[in-house]
């Protein structure tokens, strides 16, 4: 299994090592919505952040700057469209409306399980899954069709369906609520 700790987020992106590089960039999200989730829900934040950086891997042109500059604008503009959204119904409400809504923020406590979870998984991603099995998996996420994986990889669209089938039911032995 190649050690991708000592590659740049470009080579990552050129590797198709998405998975890789994804979760380098998940304390980032968690971060950011820590930061907006005074005016916005915590979660709705992870969510958008996630999408947004996922988004950023696909849409990233090498040509026009590095990749880490161009992910932080995605997930930032992305979180702050969140909060204007949260800002324009929450003005809907009145203020006892408002005082009834619960804090969405995370405790400590969450944070650093949450954390430990994203950990955990990208951990059993690495020891369980076969490199066809991962690669075919980074490019769900990467929101490609099973034919353009197939592509990417050299190989046929019922192979990779069979690749993603065997690596959801080797990860949902651990993450069942998760798959």
């Amino acid at each position: 299994m190649t050690d991708y700790s000592l590659f740049s987020d470009e080579q990552l992106i050129e590797n198709n090592a998405i998975t890789e590089l994804l979760s380098r960039y998940v304390p980032s999200v968690f971060s950011m919505a820590r930061k907006y989730s005074a005016s916005a829900d915590y979660e709705e934040l992870v969510s958008d952040g996630m999408q947004a950086l996922i988004s950023a891997v696909s849409e990233y042109d090498p040509a026009k700057g590095g990749f880490r500059t161009f992910a932080a604008v995605c997930i930032a503009n992305r979180m702050k469209n969140t909060v204007s959204k949260a800002e324009r119904r929450a003005s809907k409400l009145s203020d006892e409306e408002m005082e009834l809504l619960p804090d969405s923020a995370p405790s400590p406590e969450e944070r650093v399980i949450s954390r430990e979870t994203s950990e955990e998984l990208y951990r059993l991603i690495l020891e369980e899954l076969t490199p066809r099995e991962k690669m075919c998996i980074d490019g769900v996420v990467m929101g490609l069709s099973y034919e353009e994986i197939a592509k990417r990889i050299g190989t046929d669209r019922k192979s990779v369906d069979n690749a993603i089938a065997r690596a959801r039911a080797k990860l949902r032995r651990h993450y069942s609520d998760l798959i």
